[in-house]
């Protein structure tokens, strides 16, 4: 498990455990954290991922590199791209996800996960 798509499916498992035990903000993170990994896979796979994007946590930032990406996808990103932080440390921004919040972000990394497969076809 030394890839960016074997730690996006290992992500998509935490999901599926957290969920279980109604981890609404644990969800989100982890599908945050898949889908940029998932992101950075094709990237690196297309050999598109540079040096500073491998660095980067800004989902946007990422799926825009893609040549004629998804806005559609792009817009359902923007939904989650703050859960990493916004879920997982307290201050300002501080938010608590319920169980519809957590089921969007799982649709949402799905989703994701899909249109990358399709693209590396």
């Amino acid at each position: 498990m030394n890839s960016y798509k074997e730690l996006a499916l290992y992500d998509m498992k935490k999901v599926e455990a957290s969920y279980a035990y109604e981890l609404w903000n644990a969800v989100g993170r982890d599908c945050q954290q898949a889908c940029e990994k998932y992101l950075k896979h094709y990237l690196q796979e297309k050999h598109l991922l540079a040096k500073e994007l491998s660095r980067t946590h800004n989902l946007i930032k990422l799926i825009k590199t893609i040549p004629n990406y998804d806005r559609e996808m792009c817009g359902k990103l923007s939904i989650i791209y703050g859960y990493y932080f916004d879920t997982n440390y307290p201050g300002d921004n501080f938010i608590v996800l319920d169980k519809e919040d957590a089921d969007e972000a799982i649709g949402i990394a799905k989703e994701l996960f899909s249109y990358i497969n399709k693209l590396m076809d």
